[in-house]
């Protein structure tokens, strides 16, 4: 009779914290902005930013880029910081995952620059001026990275990649290419 009273009282209790009662579910989460078929540059060029800016795209940075791509550091950080100049792809896929890891709410914003792109049907240059933000840790939103750069691409079958990333300093802040020398 005891255990029976007690169970009752155990009942009681957890059927007035609403426990059984239904809930909504919640909303699941919306797929990361991602061009699966960059069939033009301007998409190409956008899963740049797609990648930066959402970390489950990390797994697709590499298929942006030819498998013989070289980035090309600003002159500057080579000399300032020592950096080895070969960069390549495969150090382009570890360095996005260090990124992510190190990093929150990134945001890549592009500038035009006075140096008109260069797109034709096979082959493409576009320049632009770059800044990007983002949270250490738990610190506050603060610039990552500023300059400028030039990015080739190449139409392979269709869709276009990366070949080569010329990466410059503009001012004081550190570049893309420091960002990415810190975060191999």
């Amino acid at each position: 009779m005891r255990k029976i009273i007690v169970v009752l009282i155990l009942l009681a209790a957890l059927s007035a914290c609403d426990i059984f009662q239904l809930r909504d579910s919640e909303e699941p989460l919306k797929d990361p902005l991602w061009n699966d078929f960059a069939a033009s540059v301007t998409d190409a060029f956008k899963n740049i930013e797609y990648a930066y800016e959402d970390s489950r795209n990390a797994v697709k940075y590499t298929f942006l880029f030819m498998q013989d791509y070289r980035f090309y550091f600003a002159a500057q950080d080579l000399s300032d910081y020592g950096i080895n100049p070969e960069w390549t792809q495969a150090q382009e896929q570890d360095m996005i995952f260090n990124l992510h890891q190190g990093y929150s709410d990134i945001s890549v914003d592009w500038q035009t620059l006075d140096t008109p792109d260069e797109i034709s049907s096979s082959e493409a240059r576009l320049y632009r001026a770059y800044t990007i933000t983002g949270k250490p840790g738990t610190g506050e939103t603060r610039i990552l990275a500023k300059g400028n750069l030039e990015l080739q691409y190449r139409k392979v079958n269709g869709y276009w990649y990366i070949y080569k990333w010329y990466d410059y300093r503009s001012g004081p802040e550190p570049t893309w290419g420091l960002l990415k020398h810190e975060n191999l």
